[in-house]
């Protein structure tokens, strides 16, 4: 899917009179099949450009295009067809405690469902085996049948990135998917969502607050701060001191190897949050 958005403005309806928009004067370009990590300090816009792209945010101003369509000009028949290719997949999986894992697993399939197959699965799921392969690539093949309110934070984030290879969609849309993670399951969780979108030429866009995973794992990086986007460039030109430059005065998000100076401050460290 390609995405088109040309001096998009993003406000949440619940934000404060006269506060700044959540994104400000945003034009990108991203080509069907590209994978994109999305980094900035916290509040940056990260989550909304996310919530722009997938149509659940109106831009205030700007267009916005998805394969070439303005999601707000569509009919309400139109807009669900679009959406039903849209996978996103928020930092904290909506999946009900009392539910197996299977079904919430297959639930990625239900815009593509009828109501009647809907229901059945929920009885008798319809494709455990294909659940069953998502939840191996994130090694969590022997909790098919457990019950969600079993598992642990980082199981449970996991399955939610599990749901993404069963899902029909075009566009996955994928917020913070590591914050419950520890390192090495993080980065494994990472190759399989990345491997899985090669395989299905599927457009990756995520949002990570692991710059080194970011940086290591997708080709393009969108760097935002403040609702406005401070580079986009290839991960091998984005060096330290543009990350400095981007977390300044947000020198507590990094952690690791060490970074120039800041202008204002002592200097910044790089790091990967568990």
């Amino acid at each position: 899917m390609a995405l088109v958005l040309e001096a998009v403005a993003v406000q949440h309806p619940q934000a404060r009179e006269g506060a700044p928009a959540a994104l400000q004067d945003l034009s990108l370009h991203i080509r069907p099949g590209e994978h994109v990590a999305v980094i900035g300090p916290s509040g940056a816009g990260k989550t909304s450009l996310l919530h722009a792209l997938a149509c659940a945010l109106a831009p205030t101003h700007g267009r916005l295009l998805l394969d070439g369509q303005d999601p707000w000009t569509l009919s309400p028949s139109a807009l669900r067809e679009l959406r039903a290719r849209l996978f996103l997949a928020p930092q904290t999986p909506p999946l009900p405690p009392r539910q197996r894992v299977v079904t919430a697993v297959l639930a990625a399939r239900l815009p593509r469902m009828s109501l009647w197959a809907s229901l059945a699965s929920l009885v008798r799921p319809i494709g455990a085996p294909d659940a069953h392969a998502a939840l191996e690539r994130f090694d969590l093949g022997d909790k098919l049948w457990e019950r969600v309110d079993r598992l642990s934070g980082g199981e449970r984030q996991r399955v939610g990135l599990a749901r993404a290879l069963l899902s029909p969609a075009a566009l996955w849309l994928i917020d913070e998917p590591l914050s419950a993670l520890d390192p090495t399951r993080a980065s494994q969780a990472l190759r399989s969502i990345t491997d899985a979108a090669t395989e299905r030429g599927v457009t990756l866009v995520a949002s990570l607050h692991q710059v080194d995973l970011a940086l290591s794992s997708f080709p393009r990086i969108l760097g935002l701060r403040d609702g406005r986007l401070a580079f986009d460039l290839p991960a091998a030109e984005v060096d330290p001191e543009r990350l400095a430059r981007l977390y300044a005065s947000f020198e507590h998000e990094l952690q690791g190897a060490g970074l120039p100076a800041s202008p204002d401050g002592p200097p910044v460290r790089t790091v990967i949050h568990c």
